[in-house]
């Protein structure tokens, strides 16, 4: 009787302890104008979800944490906090941790956990209208989470993610600093790709432009056929009618390139590797973008003070 009681007090005051913890957290960031909201339910996981926006109240949270173990909320409020320290500009930031407590408390593992966001940009001009990356198991250090406040994985965390680009988010990532992109197989002559012209055709196409061997070249990006790559990149010369034999065999030589490079290319986000997985266009929204299907493996996060 006497450990039962002893038991019931470490508990009451282990959640004295995360909700003052949570408390301090949230009163210790310059949240400026964004909410953070817990939405809370009893399934057979609990699920825990929080938000950002730019327009309400910090302090203002919906559902209740009462009788529930909130470590999940924490570490769904830890989520959100940093990825919105390290994005420059957003619209949206959620995250949405389901666990069991067992599972949290004993190895630290929670899942799925889903990100959603609209109108990110990061530091080094990378944006999206819109992402949804969810990754099925998430295994992280518990003791990190209470002494430091800090999300660290103790094995890497797989998934997929969904991110929508409009014409200027796609010219923002074909010529981001950390996409490198490839050479001609023979010459070994660089190619660039040019932020003029990107556009998002609804009718199921990406046109942009790449500089290669002082000429202008225009790449043209579509879903391929299925039993092949899965996206076609066509490369023609900019400018037809006063091309020669060779720009055309140049071209050519372009279009293996740069559509085996797109298929098999892995982004690195300091950490976060992305790679390629599908895509198509959509024109649902005033503005058509086109919707690239990713695979995630998050190795660990983002460290705060690095730019990407």
């Amino acid at each position: 009787m006497q450990f039962l009681e002893c038991s019931v007090v470490l508990r009451r005051h282990a959640k004295i302890l995360i909700t003052a913890l949570l408390l301090i957290l949230v009163g210790s960031c310059n949240v400026n104008g964004l909410q953070l909201s817990m939405v809370t339910s009893r399934r057979p996981s609990d699920s825990f979800k929080t938000s950002l926006t730019r327009t309400s109240n910090p302090f203002e949270s919906s559902g209740s944490a009462s009788g529930l173990d909130i470590t999940g909320g924490l570490i769904s409020q830890l989520a959100v906090i940093a990825l919105k320290l390290r994005l420059a500009d957003h619209t949206d930031v959620s995250c949405d941790v389901k666990c069991k407590s067992s599972d949290l408390l004993l190895r630290g593992r929670v899942g799925p956990v889903t990100v959603k966001g609209r109108g990110w940009k990061s530091g080094l001009g990378l944006t999206c209208r819109a992402i949804e990356a969810t990754v099925d198991v998430c295994e992280l250090d518990p003791g990190r989470i209470l002494s430091n406040r800090k999300l660290v994985l103790t094995t890497p965390a797989k998934g997929k993610a969904m991110v929508a680009l409009t014409s200027e988010d796609f010219c923002s990532f074909i010529t981001h600093p950390l996409l490198r992109p490839p050479g001609l197989t023979q010459s070994g002559s660089s190619i660039e790709f040019l932020k003029d012209g990107t556009l998002v055709d609804p009718a199921g196409t990406v046109t942009f432009f790449a500089k290669c061997l002082n000429s202008k070249w225009k790449c043209v990006l579509k879903r391929g056929a299925e039993d092949k790559l899965k996206a076609v990149i066509e490369v023609e010369p900019a400018n037809p009618a006063s091309s020669t034999r060779d720009s055309f065999v140049i071209a050519e030589e372009l279009t293996d390139i740069l559509s085996r490079f797109f298929n098999e290319m892995v982004f690195e986000l300091d950490g976060t590797f992305l790679s390629f997985r599908d895509m198509m266009v959509t024109s649902k929204a005033k503005t058509p973008s086109v919707m690239l299907s990713l695979n995630i493996l998050v190795r660990k996060f983002p460290s705060p003070g690095i730019a990407f």
